[in-house]
C-alpha cells in the first residue's frame, strides 16, 4: 500500500470520501508522490492544479489530476511538495482572499506557486504529459511576506504579498507588491523593486493586462490599485490610481466595500464587490487609467472571482458565500453585461477559484470550506467539471464534483488548467 502515512498532510477524511463515494480501494491508493510521473495524456486531455494549501512547515504542495474530454480522472492526482508551507484561515478574517495563486508562463512550460505561510515561490518545470519537476534551487524568496497572488509579464513574475497567513502574528508587517526576474532555466530572482503598501491593505489579486505592462490589483482596505511595469521591474502608478468604489456605486454611509475578483479584455475591466454582491465594469487605457462604466447585482452572495471565456462572450463569477457561479453575457455590449444564468453547485463548500480549459469548453471550479460559519463541517473541498453550451450556459458534467485529497482544517487554493502538449 502507497505510504499515505507520510501524504504530506493529505486527509484520512478523503479517503473515506471516496470510499463513501464508491470509488473502492483502488481509488484510495491512487496518490502518487512527485517521484511518480502521470502516465502521458491522450489527445484532447489536459491537467487541473490545485495547491493543497497546508500550513504546515515544508508540507504545502501542487495536486495535479487529468481531464479528458471535461471528465475528471480522481484515480490520477498527483502530489507536488511546493517545499513550503500554506495558510490557514477558517474564520473569515481575509487571509486566504486571494486569486491566482498558481500560475504558468505562456508557453506552459513553467508553473508558479505560492507559499504563503513560508515567503516564498515554488517553480516547476512542467512536462508535456502535465508532469511537474522542481526547478533547481526552488523555491524562491517572494521579496515580501506571505504572498498571495503572482501573475506573469514577460519574464517578469510579480507578487502581491499580503503580509497575513493566519498562522504569525503579521499585523506590523507591510503588504507590498514586488517582481521576481524569471531566469531562462525557471529559477527567480528579484529585481529588486517593490511597491509597499499601508498597513493591513492586504491585496488579493495581480491580474496582468492583456498585453501586459499593466498591473490591475485590488486590496481590502477598499481600493483598486493600476501599477504601469517597466522592463527593469519597476512599478509605478498609473494616472489616477488608486481608485476607491465610488459614492455612486455604494453611499459613503455604508460599510465598507472592496473590490475583487479582476477580469480583462479589450479595454474592459471587470470586477466584483463581494460585500454588496454586484459586480462593476470600468474603460481602461494604454496608460491605466479607468472609467467606471456601471453597476449590475449580481443577486448571489459574495461574488468574488472571475473569468472571460476566450471567445469575449462571457464573464463567469464565483460567488463565495452562495456556493454558485454566474455566466454574465457580454455580447451585447461588453460594458453592460447581463444575467444569463446562475448555476448552484452540489456538495456545499464556498465557489472559489474558476477557469476554462484551452479549448473553451469546461469550466473548472474549486469549492474548499474557506468560511466555516457558512459551510459546515465534512462539506466542500471539492473540484467541479463543468460544460460550457455553445451559448454559454453551464452544466455540471458526469461524476462531478470530486472531493480534493486535503484535511477537513486546510483550505485548498489556486486552479491552472493546461492542456496536453506533444512530447
Amino acid at each position: 500500500m502507497p505510504s499515505l502515512s507520510s501524504g504530506r498532510g493529505l486527509a484520512l477524511a478523503w479517503l473515506v470520501a471516496i470510499l463513501l463515494a464508491g470509488g473502492g480501494i483502488a481509488a484510495a491508493l491512487a496518490l502518487r508522490h512527485h517521484h511518480h510521473r502521470l502516465r502521458p495524456a491522450p489527445a484532447g486531455t489536459g491537467t487541473v492544479y490545485v495547491e493543497s494549501d497546508v500550513a504546515a512547515p515544508d508540507q504545502n504542495s501542487v495536486l495535479a489530476l487529468h481531464y479528458h474530454d471535461g471528465l475528471l480522472r480522481p484515480l490520477a492526482i498527483t502530489e507536488y511538495p511546493t517545499g513550503g508551507a500554506g495558510a490557514a484561515d477558517l474564520l473569515d478574517r481575509g487571509v486566504l482572499d486571494a486569486d491566482q495563486q498558481i500560475v504558468t508562463n505562456p508557453s506552459g512550460t513553467l508553473l508558479f506557486a505560492i507559499n504563503q505561510g513560508s515567503d516564498t515561490i515554488a517553480a516547476f518545470h512542467v512536462a508535456p504529459d502535465g508532469a511537474l519537476t522542481a526547478v533547481a534551487g526552488s523555491p524562491f524568496p517572494s521579496q515580501g511576506i506571505a504572498p498571495a497572488s503572482i501573475g506573469v509579464d514577460g519574464d517578469l513574475l510579480v507578487v502581491a504579498d499580503k503580509a497575513l497567513d493566519g498562522v504569525r502574528s503579521l499585523r506590523s508587517v507591510a503588504p507590498d507588491y514586488a517582481t521576481l526576474r524569471i531566469l531562462p532555466g525557471g529559477a527567480l530572482r528579484s529585481t529588486g523593486q517593490r511597491f509597499t503598501l499601508p498597513l493591513r491593505s492586504a491585496p488579493t489579486q495581480v491580474l496582468i493586462a492583456p498585453g501586459g505592462h499593466l498591473v490591475f490589483a485590488t486590496e481590502e482596505s477598499g481600493l483598486l490599485r493600476v501599477l504601469q511595469i517597466s522592463r527593469s521591474g519597476r512599478l509605478t502608478q498609473a494616472p489616477g490610481s488608486p481608485y476607491g468604489v465610488p459614492p455612486s456605486i455604494v453611499p459613503v454611509t455604508a460599510p465598507r466595500v472592496w473590490p475583487a475578483g479582476l477580469s480583462a479584455r479589450d479595454g474592459v475591466l471587470y470586477s466584483g464587490i463581494p460585500n454588496h454582491n454586484s459586480i462593476v465594469t470600468y474603460d481602461y487605457t494604454a496608460s491605466g487609467r479607468l472609467t467606471l462604466q456601471g453597476q449590475w447585482l449580481e443577486g448571489q452572495f459574495l461574488p468574488c472571482w472571475s473569468v472571460i471565456s476566450p471567445n469575449g462572450r462571457e464573464v463567469y463569477f464565483a460567488n463565495a458565500g452562495s456556493d454558485s457561479v454566474t455566466a454574465w453575457d457580454l455580447s451585447g455590449n461588453p460594458r453592460r453585461p447581463t444575467v444569463l444564468q446562475t448555476l448552484s453547485l452540489p456538495g456545499g463548500g464556498n465557489s472559489w477559484n474558476l477557469r476554462i480549459d484551452p479549448t473553451g469548453r469546461f469550466l473548472f471550479i474549486i469549492t474548499p470550506r474557506q468560511v466555516a460559519k457558512l459551510v459546515p463541517a465534512g462539506q466542500g473541498q471539492l473540484l467541479h467539471s463543468l460544460r460550457i453550451s455553445p451559448s454559454g450556459t453551464l452544466s455540471e458534467m458526469p461524476g462531478s464534483p470530486i472531493p480534493l485529497p486535503v484535511s477537513l482544517g486546510t483550505n485548498p487554493f489556486g486552479l491552472v488548467l493546461l492542456g496536453a502538449r506533444a512530447g
